[in-house]
């Protein structure tokens, strides 16, 4: 399946790098066939005929079907129309009107009804250089505003914006199936996120009161899950070390909760963050991903992990933050 993908533009990398993770996870190989960094566009031939796997996506904009790469509009609406001719009706979307008139007359002689409301069919044509990319639009309902913190039963402050937090699971490589554990994992913004994708959830947190908002909605949006009182970087105290051995998991993903003074222990964030990497060793599967969130001066290096990407995401005019993606060497 070809499939042509337009990015958000929040970000320069995460887009992009998100939907590589997420093909990568799922096993999915694929070849470019286009890239226009400028519109943000990128088109790619998959081994795949099914595009569940795209509800996943936080940070992408739009996908559709790939039709054709023309510059020419009537081989363009032909192109089209082999691939919609049994469609009710059908919507030319473009940001050119004139491609939009043009194309949507000939696909009208030839028979075709048009519907600007609610088509069967929504062909998005976008320009690039001169030449038409088409594609059939595939649509994307990611409801990021009905699971914003503040709607949840349990709120805190500190809680990850839902598409953050989609963002952070799916960089770690994870599938329907696989179990993921959030060692800080406060109101559970990141674990309902997973959860919704079919992902099995674990939780630890010192605090009484955020495991209990964490159960609590993580049932409101139907989600199973294991969360439990642990102090993550002290684990040895809860677990012995034949029961250690057997529990690992497939990912790690976490925001360090380097604003919480209940966590720090350690007045030195270095020994913290080093102490939270042996830790993440200790639990993760050989080959498995660990994503967390830190302050932007914080760096990161461990001869436990390969750092695969790091990247500086801005929250606001007063804070920027970055994400590490490190991967357990075998």
């Amino acid at each position: 399946m070809k499939l042509m993908f337009i990015f958000s533009g929040e970000h320069p990398e995460l887009p992009k790098a998100e939907l590589e993770a997420v093909l990568e996870g799922e096993s999915i190989s694929y070849k470019k066939i286009l890239e226009n960094k400028a519109q943000r566009i990128l088109v790619v031939d998959t081994d795949c005929d099914d595009s569940t796997f795209i509800r996943r996506l936080s940070f992408t904009k739009k996908v559709g079907e790939f039709i054709s790469l023309s510059d020419d509009i009537n081989g363009t609406a032909e192109m089209i129309y082999d691939r919609i001719r049994n469609a009710k009706d059908f919507a030319i979307r473009c940001k050119s009107h004139r491609i939009e008139e043009d194309i949507g007359h000939i696909l009208t002689k030839r028979g075709l009804k048009v519907n600007l409301k609610n088509p069967e069919k929504e062909v998005i044509c976008i320009n690039v250089n001169g030449r038409i990319i088409s594609a059939i639009n595939i649509p994307i309902e990611k409801g990021f505003n009905e699971r914003l913190p503040q709607k949840r039963p349990y709120f805190h402050p500190t809680s990850l914006h839902p598409k953050i937090a989609r963002l952070l699971v799916n960089l770690s490589r994870v599938k329907k199936g696989d179990t993921i554990l959030d060692p800080f994992c406060g109101t559970c913004g990141i674990l309902i996120e997973a959860g919704l994708m079919g992902i099995n959830v674990n939780g630890y947190d010192i605090d009484d009161r955020m495991v209990e908002g964490c159960r609590r909605n993580l049932e409101f949006f139907g989600i199973n899950g294991k969360i439990e009182r642990r102090d993550a970087l002290n684990i040895n105290n809860k677990i012995n070390e034949d029961k250690m051995n057997k529990i690992k998991f497939d990912s790690i993903v976490t925001d360090l909760p380097y604003g919480r003074s209940s966590y720090l222990t350690e007045k030195n964030l270095d020994i913290f963050y080093r102490n939270f990497i042996r830790m993440a060793e200790k639990l993760l599967n050989k080959g498995s991903y660990l994503v967390f969130v830190v302050p932007k001066d914080i760096e990161i290096i461990s001869d436990l992990f390969e750092i695969k990407d790091k990247f500086l995401l801005y929250v606001h005019k007063s804070l920027t933050r970055r994400i590490y993606v490190l991967k357990r060497k075998v």
